[in-house]
């Protein structure tokens, strides 16, 4: 471990002060408090989450953290959120903090209330603030404003979840002052609106602290941070500060530094244009308190964390989204070992709100069970997959990785298929480190790649023989619908992945195409592939006019997803939107739209206008998924009969889900687990049965299959 101690991420930390007994993280990575709705629904600390927290304490972290825990019932702001709002959660928080121990981390416990944020939708009960303003991001309710009693009350809830914390075997109380929940709202004029002693905004915070302290005199104890709220109208960086300066911080053992509110929900994830390391410019304030500091925002890569470690500007980092993304970037940031990279899509924070977080790169997590590994094939096993995109690629590395020797087939010129095109979006910055890393692990792992081969993926049973396959996985996705209006096959009208595709200059504005971005752009289409465009193309220049049947733009990504790109394209003055409206025709150079309206009695009915639609117009359509009244598993049996070997789909076609990315990892994943199944060790070679010979089958470069 000579190399682990070189770096400034693997040297120890000794947290403790004021005569505490001081606890050593044997490096400077703790988890950060990522909520995940991995618990049940009254609190409870699941198997599946204990597995999750373990394996990345395995994976080497210091200090591991729970999310967000709520210390009360009426602070519960997720489903399945963790509490320690009763006694009866210890026993199932002990078996955690025994699991994280025995791999030789910490064991952290995040205390919060969801204040305002909380909905009595979710917790069952009234939410409860300083003063009655609601959050409209989290659903809008009006809270009742806490009475001063009220206010002591909560404090003492604080208490006892820290006593319990104790009895848990946590050996780090952390109290989440940030984000917009309760303690941070004490804090903000936007949320405190008192006249009271409630109205200092560090006077909830100091009770608190002393509460928590008086309850677990031994704890490491340390507050989170917001060290900008984000809205203009709420704290400022230097009034943070203020605020801190005038907490019990001789009762503190270390401060988390984050970022944002529920206004400010960028702040809290960042998006990927954001630069890594955001929040260094606002931690040299802190230094002054004379605590350890910890540090969270945009976190992504080792050398990021070894400058911020390096040059002092934080003691320790807190990492959600990349060990979410895998475990193994401990092993990168320590030893500098190969990782699966987080591409900053926020997914995993826009599916809180809808139910266990998932990731788009790493579809082992967040599937309502503990994962299972693809099991292991039999020796000399081979398979072909078609379809280089995100399920191809995944497909193909889950089953290199179970010993079967892959095969790659795409008719593309580079690896990710339509997510190569995602790319060069101005909001996915992050997104290439999927595809580089995929194509190191095909490297790694010897998988055979042949790029610009065209295969006809219905005849799967010459596939399967051209390349002396024992099974197939077909990667290929759905199709496009059709345009649907007259005009449609006038020049100028593409597909908007066609268009790209045709038009490097595009994507590669300062390539040796020479940059040359169109004037103007028509889309006809507001699902994210159509925002995406729009968003790029305007930032360049182009003026865009977007149509499209959606009522909101986007509606497949999440609000964090698009938090940046969708304020962009309605403020810009170049760029037009239209939501709701139909295509009806196109003249080349017009567009005549209908969208709904409303006469005086209050009937249903539409309306047609023209407009003009400059330059090139481009068409998002999503992909359409198989025919749904055959189920998958009828059409795989079908074709695995015609290949003589087992065949099964990857691609959100399959699951009827929509067509992002993050679906047609899973979808890539499960598809490799089944073939796997099928190739286990241990079972028989599949025999062909007996057939008339097959017509020659060809794989041509750039040709089609014959």
């Amino acid at each position: 471990m000579t190399e682990h101690n070189t770096r400034h991420a693997g040297r120890p930390l000794t947290l403790g002060r004021n005569g505490r007994t001081p606890r050593t993280l044997h490096n400077r990575l703790a988890s950060a408090p990522m909520e995940r709705n991995y618990g049940t629904t009254d609190g409870h600390i699941t198997e599946q989450y204990i597995d999750y927290l373990v394996t990345r304490a395995s994976a080497g972290l210091g200090l591991v953290t729970t999310e967000a825990t709520y210390v009360r019932a009426d602070g519960k702001g997720r489903t399945h959120q963790l509490g320690l709002h009763t006694d009866a959660m210890v026993p199932g928080l002990r078996r955690l903090t025994d699991a994280l121990h025995a791999e030789g981390a910490l064991a952290a416990v995040e205390l919060n209330h969801g204040g305002r944020t909380a909905q009595a939708a979710v917790s069952g009960h009234k939410n409860v603030a300083p003063s009655p303003v609601p959050c409209d991001v989290a659903g809008g309710e009006v809270p009742l404003e806490l009475t001063a009693g009220e206010c002591h009350a909560l404090v003492a809830s604080y208490g006892a979840a820290a006593r319990r914390a104790v009895a848990a075997g946590f050996d780090v109380i952390n109290i989440h002052g940030a984000h917009g929940y309760l303690i941070h709202q004490f804090m903000s004029p936007i949320s405190n609106h008192r006249t009271d002693e409630f109205a200092a905004p560090e006077h909830f915070l100091n009770l608190v602290i002393d509460a928590v302290r008086t309850a677990a005199p031994d704890a490491i104890v340390g507050v989170r941070v917001s060290v900008v709220e984000g809205p203009a109208d709420g704290i400022s960086a230097a009034e943070q500060v203020a605020i801190m300066a005038k907490a019990n911080l001789d009762q503190l053992d270390f401060l988390d530094l984050s970022a944002g509110s529920y206004d400010a929900g960028e702040w809290i994830v960042q998006p990927g244009e954001w630069k890594p390391g955001l929040l260094r410019d606002y931690a040299a304030a802190y230094r002054q308190f004379g605590l350890p500091l910890g540090m969270a925002g945009r976190l992504n890569s080792p050398a990021v964390i070894e400058e911020v470690l390096g040059t002092g500007v934080c003691d320790f980092v807190s990492l959600a989204r990349a060990i979410h993304a895998d475990p193994a970037f401990v092993g990168g940031v320590l030893l500098g070992e190969p990782y699966r990279p987080c591409i900053a899509c926020n997914v995993c924070i826009d599916t809180l709100g809808q139910g266990q977080v998932t990731c788009t790169v790493n579809p082992a997590v967040g599937r309502s069970r503990i994962p299972l590994p693809t099991p292991g094939v039999r020796a000399g096993a081979r398979v072909t997959v078609v379809g280089a995109g995100p399920a191809g690629l995944t497909s193909a590395r889950e089953l290199a990785l179970a010993g079967a020797q892959v095969t790659v087939l795409d008719d593309g010129a580079r690896l990710g298929g339509q997510f190569a095109l995602a790319e060069q979006m101005k909001s996915a910055p992050d997104f290439h480190r999927f595809t580089d890393w995929s194509a190191a692990e095909n490297e790694r792992l010897g998988i055979d790649v042949r790029l610009g081969m065209r295969v006809d993926p219905r005849d799967v049973g010459a596939l399967a023989r051209e390349t002396a396959a024992d099974a197939v996985v077909l990667a290929t996705g759905g199709t496009r619908p059709g345009a649907g209006f007259p005009g449609a096959d006038l020049p100028g009208v593409a597909d908007v992945r066609d268009w790209l595709a045709a038009h490097p200059e595009v994507l590669h504005p300062d390539g040796p195409a020479g940059g040359d971005i169109p004037e103007a752009v028509t889309i006809w289409g507001a699902d994210s592939v159509a925002m995406s465009l729009a968003d790029t193309l305007a930032d360049r220049g182009t003026a865009v006019l977007l149509v499209g049947p959606q009522e909101v733009l986007a509606p497949e990504s999440g609000r964090r997803a698009k938090i940046l790109a969708v304020p962009r394209l309605e403020q810009n003055p170049r760029v037009r939107i239209r939501l709701g409206a139909t295509i009806e025709e196109y003249d080349g150079g017009r567009i005549r739209i209908s969208v709904p309206s409303r006469d005086g009695t209050g009937r249903d009915g539409t309306v047609s206008e023209w407009l003009d639609a400059p330059g090139s117009l481009l068409v998002s359509r999503s992909v359409l998924p198989l025919d749904g009244s055959v189920p998958a598993e009828d059409r795989e049996a079908g074709l695995s009969g015609e290949a003589g070997v087992p065949v099964t789909f990857a691609g959100t076609v399959v699951d009827q889900t929509p067509a992002i990315a993050s679906d047609a990892v899973k979808s890539g994943y499960d598809a490799a687990q089944r073939i796997a199944a099928a190739l286990a060790a241990g079972t028989a070679a599949f025999t062909e049965p007996a057939a008339p010979a097959p017509e020659p089958f060809e794989l041509s470069m750039n040709g089609a299959a014959s």
